[in-house]
């Protein structure tokens, strides 16, 4: 380094350590995003960053690629491990440089990404030395990666080609179609016909030797010059950046430059963050440490739509800078939580709870002495600051509490309607009246109010409402000159008021509240209290700032999200800024009036300030939401799909990784619609549907962006049916459908045919029974004729007996007289053999067998000493015959058969009680 560039520099640490460097005071700053190892869960270290046309950010990190598409990040390892040191998206490919290594990563249907090395092309006699690949550019449709060790080699798709002679190659950037090469050997170089020639500039001065960046935009062509500085190329005009600030970069040591924009150069360093150069005002604005960026060493920058990108030493930065937000944030935690910021006579004041500060645009900030406290409120009275302070109400002047106007907490101080220089206080103890005459002010504590006041409305000139922390709100009316409340009114109690904190607003002529996330209004006629309609479209929402054509609602629920209406209360605009996320005072927030086009938000480290005009010309484009990952526990499906199937067990647990492109950490939501309906956020670009139903869904995925549009990707869902619902299933249950019917209708069948048969049987057991009955008492009779024949024929032989033996007897007596005695003899021989004939007994035997077939045998068996003559009296005696009867048959007398009857007893061991003729009827 020449020694008068080494002056130079020491002098300038000098100046800018004693003096701050005075090339540009800073008191805001733009909207800085801060993401740690927390939130990425890699290494410390990022050395490159590069955006893809949907806004999905990759960076070289220590521990490999790290991919954050808006919502959740995700990290790709080299198959070696080794640390990624550059990164360029090209279309639907992610290069990548390593040690020794360069390739690309793609991703397939299923939203994976995979490796490519690109080592392979290379001529096979190549060897490295000892190369790690630092940057990559596109250029002529060509992957171009620069290693200083080694220099440039251009991959054409198929094959590597290496550029001979290019060691020493720090940086390389494309200037109006040429490869143009930063040397830290030989200056700034370009590419002709595949060789490394030093780069001409017209009329320069200056010898460029040994550069370290170049940047490129439009036609105008940046770099850094080790010895000489900065410069930029315009139009063939070669301009040094101011000696300052090539001093500053110096000292800080710059490491990246990128262009904003056609004005302003964003330069990283390695000491002192960011530095944004002014092309045309060629002032300087940090964005350090101080500033809000997580880390001074910048190792790699990337633009992209207004946000500038910085891979840190320690984590990752985005800087917005077309946002219409700007901020001042206490990093030393001496201001603390705001309260309320007033801007008067191009000075800022901020009310804390330690106090109160100012600073201007050419001052540090400043603590007005005997300030200590909470400080509630800062009113802009007549041209004068009136404070709300914890001790009372204090007249600010000259950097100074010059007044105690009141006593008493003080929350807030509100104009009365129609004066011009009196005013309300709500303070812990009531109500103050405060009035100026002239340059002197007077207050008074008005009567018959003991109870804390937040704030005041005015219904009209005598009738107020007002809030109180626990009990709700009150109605109060007031005596003409202000000294006496005359009627207060409790409406704490009313059963709209679910929760004790009620804030109040006057909407037009309306008394309006907002309580439990609902609006309600005063009817004064009715005395009563109901839903105010015109609001109905903003339930969760509270009212923070009202002007006469905007008004400002705050969403605590949504991650106080700031939502934006025109002067009808239609929702023109939403802020969801990372910059103001929780960082809002809870219950406390305010956006307050500093010109027609700035406002300003208290914060809890500070404050933010908006450009109300630049907020609704904001042009930024709405997205559709894009899926990147579809899958279960165990499968994963197509992104890109329009039309999903998914298996019944994949539904128990079904998740979707999404983002909105160009979007970073705002949610969205999505809906459900089909056998399950369901409506939710989606929470750090991830959805998880679980225990989905079979059948068709259609999932819309919603983008409620800032402008109030509301852009919808839709993908039809289709949960497939168990498999116990399959079609091959339902077919098999058709089929066993039908083989049961079929089985039913033959069991059926056959109970049908048993059934018959039972009843056939049935029928001819009732049939046979009857027949029996019929044949029984057919036979019963026909016993009954036998028995009657049997006894008639036996009565008739015995009458023919009786008659023989009359006759026999008749012939015994005429013997004697008889003239023919053989003749006689004969005719008694022959009716003695008549009467024993055995022709008659063996006619009575085979009819009495008929009718009583074992009765022979069982009496055989029983008594075997009985003779023929006993059984044919039992026999006789059985057909129920008489002994009158019995002895002609037997041809003995009466007495013979008496006789034969006692010895028939005898035999057949009857006692005298025992009837025979019982005896032989039961055999």
């Amino acid at each position: 380094m020449k020694l008068d560039t080494i002056l130079k520099a020491y002098l300038f640490t000098v100046f800018s350590l004693g003096f701050n460097f005075p090339v540009q005071a800073q008191i805001f700053h733009p909207e800085i995003e801060n993401y740690t190892i927390a939130n990425y869960k890699a290494d410390n270290q990022n050395w490159g960053i590069d955006i893809d046309a949907n806004g999905v950010v990759y960076v070289a990190n220590n521990k490999g690629l790290l991919r954050y598409n808006g919502q959740s990040w995700q990290l790709f390892e080299l198959p070696n491990k080794t640390i990624i040191r550059s990164v360029l998206c090209v279309k639907n490919r992610i290069y990548t440089g390593s040690y020794e290594e360069f390739g690309f990563w793609e991703k397939d249907i299923y939203g994976n990404y995979k490796y490519t090395s690109l080592v392979s092309s290379f001529d096979a006699n190549h060897q490295f030395r000892n190369e790690q690949f630092w940057k990559i550019i596109a250029y002529k449709d060509h992957i171009v990666f620069e290693s200083f060790a080694g220099g440039i080699y251009i991959y054409d798709g198929n094959q590597i080609q290496y550029i001979e002679d290019s060691q020493g190659v720090y940086d390389i950037t494309v200037y109006n179609n040429k490869l143009i090469v930063a040397n830290r050997n030989k200056g700034v170089q370009e590419l002709k016909e595949n060789k490394l020639i030093s780069f001409e500039f017209s009329e320069s001065e200056y010898t460029i030797s040994s550069v370290n960046n170049v940047s490129v935009i439009s036609n105008k062509l940046f770099f850094f010059d080790l010895n000489e500085g900065g410069f930029i190329y315009d139009s063939n005009k070669l301009s040094p950046l101011p000696e300052e600030v090539n001093l500053f970069l110096n000292t800080n040591v710059l490491n990246k430059a990128v262009f904003l924009d056609e004005e302003h150069l964003a330069l990283g360093t390695i000491k002192n963050g960011v530095i944004i150069y002014n092309l045309n005002t060629k002032t300087l604005q940090y964005l350090n440490k101080e500033s809000g960026l997580q880390n001074n060493t910048v190792l790699g920058l990337k633009v992209h739509e207004g946000n500038l990108w910085a891979a840190l030493d320690n984590g990752l930065g985005k800087i917005d800078f077309k946002t219409p937000f700007s901020y001042y944030k206490d990093f030393t935690g001496t201001v603390g939580t705001v309260y309320d910021v007033a801007f008067l006579n191009e000075k800022y004041y901020l009310a804390s709870n330690t106090g109160i500060y100012t600073y201007s645009n050419d001052k540090k900030l400043q603590f007005i002495e005997g300030s200590e406290g909470q400080v509630w409120d800062l009113s802009i009275i007549e041209n004068q600051i009136i404070a709300g302070h914890n001790d009372g109400s204090f007249l600010i002047e000259d950097n100074r509490l010059s007044q105690k106007l009141t006593s008493g907490g003080v929350y807030c101080t509100i104009k009365v309607p129609g004066q011009q220089k009196e005013y309300l206080q709500g303070t812990y103890y009531g109500i103050n009246f405060l009035r100026k005459d002239g340059n002197d002010w007077h207050s008074h504590v008005i009567e018959n109010l003991s109870f804390l006041v937040n704030d005041i409305v005015f219904e009209s000139d005598r009738v107020i409402w007002v809030t109180h922390s626990y009990k709700g709100v009150f109605r109060i009316e007031l005596n003409e000159n202000y000294t006496k409340a005359i009627k207060v009114t409790s409406y704490g109690e009313n059963k709209n008021f679910k929760q004790y904190q009620t804030n109040i607003f006057k909407i037009d002529s309306d008394i309006v509240f907002y309580n439990s996330g609902k609006w309600f209004q005063y009817f004064q006629q009715k005395d009563s209290i109901g839903s105010f309609k015109k609001f109905k479209d903003f339930d969760d929402k509270v009212l923070i700032h009202k002007e006469k054509n905007e008004a400002w609602f705050i969403d605590r629920k949504s991650e106080n999200t700031l939502t934006l209406t025109d002067g009808n209360y239609k929702e023109i605009y939403k802020i969801n800024v990372a910059g103001i996320k929780q960082r809002l005072v809870a219950k406390y927030e305010k956006i307050i009036f500093k010109n027609d086009s700035l406002r300003m938000i208290n914060l809890n480290d500070g404050f933010a300030m908006y450009n109300i005009n630049a907020l609704r010309n904001d042009k930024k484009s709405s997205q559709t939401p894009v899926i990147d990952k579809i899958y279960s526990r165990t499968k994963q499906f197509s992104i890109y799909d329009t039309l999903i199937h998914i298996p019944f067990e994949d539904a128990k647990y079904l998740a979707f990784e999404i983002y909105m492109p160009k979007s970073y950490g705002n949610d969205f939501s999505y809906t459900l619609s089909g056998e399950v309906d369901q409506k939710e956020f989606v929470k750090e670009g991830k959805l998880i549907l679980q225990n989905l139903p079979y059948g068709d869904y259609t999932l819309s995925l919603e983008n409620d962006n800032q402008k109030g549009e509301n852009l919808i990707k839709q993908i039809a869902l289709k949960v497939l049916p168990p498999w116990y619902f399959s079609n091959i299933m339902k077919l098999l249950y058709s089929l066993l459908a039908m083989g049961l019917l079929f089985m039913v209708y033959k069991i059926n069948k056959i109970k049908i045919r048993k059934q018959q048969l039972a009843l056939q049987e049935e029928y001819m057991r009732e049939m046979q029974k009857k027949i029996n009955v019929i044949e029984k008492k057919n036979l019963e009779k026909e016993i009954r004729n036998k028995k009657r024949e049997l006894t008639n024929s036996t009565l008739s032989v015995t009458n023919k007996n009786e008659m023989i033996i009359e006759l026999r007897n008749e012939l015994n007596r005429l013997k004697k007289f008889s003239t023919n005695e053989y003749r006689t003899k004969r005719l008694l021989d022959s009716s003695k053999k008549h009467i024993n004939s055995n022709d008659n007994w063996k006619i009575f035997e085979s009819n009495f067998n008929e009718l009583h077939e074992d009765f022979f045998k069982s009496l055989i068996s029983k008594f075997p000493k009985l003779t023929t003559k006993d059984l044919k009296l039992c026999a006789y005696i059985k057909i129920g015959l008489i002994t009158k009867d019995i002895a002609p048959l037997l041809g003995i007398s009466v007495r013979g058969v008496e006789l034969q009857r006692y010895r028939l007893r005898k035999k057949l061991e009857l006692n005298a009680k025992d009837s025979l003729s019982s005896f032989l009827m039961k055999l």
